[in-house]
């Protein structure tokens, strides 16, 4: 996400807009200068590592890779967009083996029902329709029977209509998991979840939560974030601003409640009060060592301290780091 200061708001948007970059041959650590930048040269990326026994565990005792605002790729189209987090798009963030992939909805600027999947304000940039996520969501499915992703939803505003609309639209309504009517309301615990062969066995193979605005009685696939899992704080200025405890829904301080937990890692810098993802930090907040401000030892600490796996560790440029090494060490030890 990005956040803004009001009075900066029209000033920023006319700056991206002028599709400027960083200041060229900067030190890699140093802070921006300008709002001008050498092309970047992503590395390719890597790919899951599977751990088979997971197969027959919950959908809620093993880790996930998730991609923070994974429709906001930054591309040379969009002269490499400071609002962008991701570099990749999301055909192959789930070919990688991404399994959450996390997305802000707004409601069109040009008036039709179609929802947009912008980050931040659409002026700034605009990721596609939801159609067609869900269409490429819908074809990795169709490809790869024996997986299950999640969806996770930031609804600005755009109303539930046309959400489940986009569903029905995609065929994604009847592979969504719908959990027991008894089980919602907060009433969903880790050990309540299916196993990944239940779900495969029914093809329920899209799980989706969406931040507000769900009525599960009314549309029972969409869910309502908060009553199955908690966040991390997503407010990380500086390498040490990491932590474990439940920061939405707040619960008191190390708290861990008996649901789905996700853990924000990504971290952000600043030009002006701006915040926009940090790309110039990522392989090193993506790593999979133990230092502080690293993937590795926020998911290690965040274990230790919910006394199981984090369920989702959300990131910045996946394909940076090792991402899926740290998913793979969650995963293959007890």
């Amino acid at each position: 996400m990005i956040y803004l200061p009001p009075l900066l708001a029209t000033l920023l948007v006319f700056i991206l807009l002028s599709q400027c970059h960083w200041q060229r041959q900067q030190p890699l650590n140093a802070p921006p200068a300008g709002l001008v930048v050498d092309e970047p040269h992503p590395k390719r990326p890597g790919h899951r590592r599977a751990v088979p026994s997971l197969f027959h565990k919950r959908y809620s005792e093993q880790t996930f890779i998730g991609t923070h605002d994974a429709a906001a790729i930054r591309r040379k189209e969009n002269n490499w967009s400071l609002s962008g987090n991701q570099y990749f798009n999301v055909s192959t963030q789930l070919n990688s083996g991404v399994r959450l992939i996390q997305a802000q909805g707004h409601v069109d600027p040009n008036g039709s029902n179609e929802i947009r999947l912008c980050h931040f304000n659409c002026a700034l940039l605009d990721g596609g329709s939801l159609h067609e996520h869900l269409r490429t969501v819908r074809q990795f499915l169709d490809e790869n029977p024996l997986e299950v992703v999640t969806l996770l939803f930031v609804n600005t505003g755009p109303p539930l209509e046309h959400w489940a609309q986009a569903y029905f639209d995609t065929g994604l309504d009847v592979m969504s998991y719908i959990p027991p009517p008894e089980k919602r309301d907060r009433r969903m615990y880790i050990e309540d979840w299916p196993t990944i062969a239940e779900l495969v066995a029914t093809n329920k193979r899209l799980i989706t939560f969406l931040s507000r605005g769900a009525d599960e009685d009314a549309v029972p696939f969409l869910l309502l974030e908060f009553n199955y899992l908690f966040e991390t704080s997503f407010i990380n200025d500086s390498p040490w601003d990491y932590d474990c405890d439940a920061s939405r829904p707040w619960f008191g301080q190390h708290y861990v409640p008996r649901t789905l937990s996700l853990v924000n890692h990504f971290l952000y810098a600043q030009f002006l009060g701006f915040r926009y993802p940090n790309a110039t930090y990522a392989n090193t907040t993506n790593g999979a060592g133990f230092h502080v401000g690293e993937l590795g030892e926020h998911a290690a600490r965040c274990r230790s301290q919910y006394g199981r796996r984090p369920n989702f560790l959300l990131v910045d440029f996946f394909n940076e780091g090792n991402v899926f090494d740290v998913e793979y060490g969650m995963n293959a030890n007890d």
